[in-house]
């Protein structure tokens, strides 16, 4: 009976699942394999108790915001903080698209785009990447064109691809949305390219970060966009008062003010280049360029390969029957010594 209450876009909903395998090596979820910087774990006890979490957090997370305004060089009003960039995305969702609006992303990408925009009863206009899952500027203009959507989705770094699209052609499809244009850059710091600077000149322009990849505070859940003053306003209409929780705020504030998280890009960037180079000595496989901190590989089986890397204890994520990531598996980059035992097993495996 219960089911017959739902929405009806919500009947032929498949929700987002993640699964949790004991492993190793967790290579899966585009984590850092670092913990919080020393100096913050010294001053933890002191952080918590200063978070007064018997009160309700910060509604707007100012200190957060100022800081992460001079890490953009914004203002702070540009700001807005979440529970993760996925309740960010959830939010524009709410405060923009009507049903039967549409949305436009590419495919593939990052599945929330889908999920959230089916949530809202939105058309979903997939857009395909070219084969070696570049972008192509025009397909997103024509399309934009045709269907003048609500909402626009650019992930750059593309997850789970590693591509990206160029500033230039950004300033295209702006050029040509009357909507919004959403840019998410969940993996801007280890690729180094922004259009935060566009905000200025482009109205309809979002862009989404988060604290959950280079800062490794996925378990904390804050993330962030960055918009025009009048678009923050908008989207604060439907953000929930109170959605980032006190110790978040408490400790992102404290990491962000860390002196480590430069040299950890810098050491996931390096160790990118070399897993790149050690797994082009394997045969039979074909490996995408990548600007972010995982790496797509396509194999002839990849299920087989998989499962073989789960009996090694190494947890990837397994993308092989996903429309147009058919046989690929996408595994995060990790330590000098994870990325060796993955390359040792793989060679076995493929042997």
């Amino acid at each position: 009976m219960i089911s017959d209450l739902l929405r009806e876009e919500i009947k032929r909903f498949k929700n987002y699942e993640v699964y949790n395998i004991e492993c190793k090596y967790k290579m899966d979820a585009n984590e850092i394999p670092f913990k919080l910087p020393e100096t913050t774990i010294e001053n933890l006890q002191e952080i918590v108790c200063n978070a007064n979490v018997n009160r309700y957090p910060d509604p707007v997370s100012m200190k957060l915001k100022k800081r992460l305004s001079e890490y953009c060089g914004v203002l702070p009003e540009n700001i807005m903080v979440g529970n993760g960039s996925d309740e960010l995305i959830h939010i524009i969702m709410n405060a923009f698209v009507d049903v039967n609006d549409y949305v436009i992303y590419p495919m593939p990408s990052f599945s929330m785009y889908k999920v959230y925009a089916q949530i809202a009863g939105a058309n979903r206009i997939e857009i395909s990447l070219n084969d070696d899952y570049s972008y192509d500027a025009d397909k997103f203009i024509n399309a934009i064109k045709k269907y003048n959507p609500k909402v626009t989705i650019l992930c750059t770094p593309n997850n789970p691809t590693g591509t990206v699209i160029s500033k230039e052609d950004i300033i295209k499809i702006l050029k040509h949305n009357h909507g919004l244009t959403v840019v998410d850059e969940a993996y801007y710091e280890f690729y180094g390219e922004t259009v935060v600077d566009l905000i200025k000149d482009y109205e309809n322009l979002i862009v989404l970060r988060t604290l959950s990849k280079a800062y490794g505070l996925a378990g904390l859940r804050v993330g962030y966009l960055v918009a025009n003053v009048e678009t923050v306003k908008c989207l604060s209409m439907v953000k929930s008062p109170y959605n980032v929780n006190s110790i978040s705020q408490a400790i992102a504030l404290n990491v962000l003010e860390s002196d480590v998280i430069k040299n950890r890009v810098e050491y996931i960037k390096n160790e990118r280049q070399y897993l790149l180079n050690e797994l082009n000595t394997i045969q039979g496989i074909k490996i995408y360029p990548s600007n972010a901190n995982f790496i797509l590989i396509k194999f002839n089986n990849a299920d087989y390969v998989y499962n073989k890397l789960i009996k090694c204890g190494i947890l990837v994520r397994n993308f092989s029957k996903d429309p147009g990531l058919y046989e690929t598996l996408r595994i995060t980059i990790g330590t000098r010594e994870a990325n060796n035992y993955l390359v040792k097993c793989l060679k076995e495996i493929l042997q």
